[in-house]
């Protein structure tokens, strides 16, 4: 894993344009919740670092404390709580994809140790902030408060989105869902970890994938 400070990079942009890309793609994001003064805006630059990880890091493991808010602008991270002792795939509650969160919210806000894991499934980059910047962040700008109410709303809503998917009676309608909702995902996601989140197996997944093909 590669962990370095965002402003190590401004003066080779041309070298590896992806920080750049990856920061001017979250403040679009952000202007778009709020509007932030270029003030407000460097006190996040001056804190935000630029994080890769290869892939089958895991960035979260059960006992330990969710310390990092990542955004995360390459790659994919699957949630899970451990293996399902008869498949022996991993157990995965959810998938976060390009241009979302990776955070385990409780653990990060609480302070608490965690019960899942956080895992890569192919090669990923962050924009990634410590909660000890976060909270200096809120110390000195009132705008990034509101930021920050509001992107705890939007982790909030995928909860209530998590739940929802887990409602779902059919393996055709999860499957469904699954290509509506995480359209990414679909190369950076093995088929079996798929299946996991889907809770089918594997050689159900290959029959329904060929058939919609």
């Amino acid at each position: 894993m590669t962990y370095q400070h965002f402003q190590t990079h401004l003066a080779s942009a041309e070298a590896d344009a992806h920080p750049i890309t990856a920061l001017a793609n979250l403040r679009q994001q952000i202007q778009e919740m709020h509007s932030l003064e270029e003030r407000d805006w460097m006190l996040f630059q001056d804190r935000v670092h630029w994080e890769t990880c290869p892939k089958g890091t895991l960035l979260l493991r059960p006992g330990q404390t969710c310390d990092h808010l990542r955004f995360l602008h390459q790659g994919a991270v699957i949630y899970y709580d451990g293996l399902d002792e008869e498949t022996q795939l991993e157990r995965v509650g959810w998938i976060a994809q390009p241009g979302e969160i990776a955070v385990e919210i409780v653990s990060f806000f609480q302070r608490i140790p965690t019960q899942q894991y956080m895992k890569c499934t192919v090669a990923c980059a962050f924009l990634s902030l410590s909660r000890a910047d976060l909270e200096a962040l809120y110390a000195e700008s009132a705008a990034w408060n509101i930021v920050g109410r509001q992107l705890a709303e939007r982790y909030m809503l995928l909860m209530a989105e998590r739940t929802h998917f887990l409602k779902l009676n059919s393996a055709r309608e999860k499957y469904r869902y699954f290509t509506e909702r995480f359209p990414q995902t679909m190369q950076l996601v093995s088929q079996r970890h798929i299946a996991a989140f889907l809770r089918i197996r594997p050689e159900t997944l290959s029959r329904m994938r060929a058939r919609r093909e």
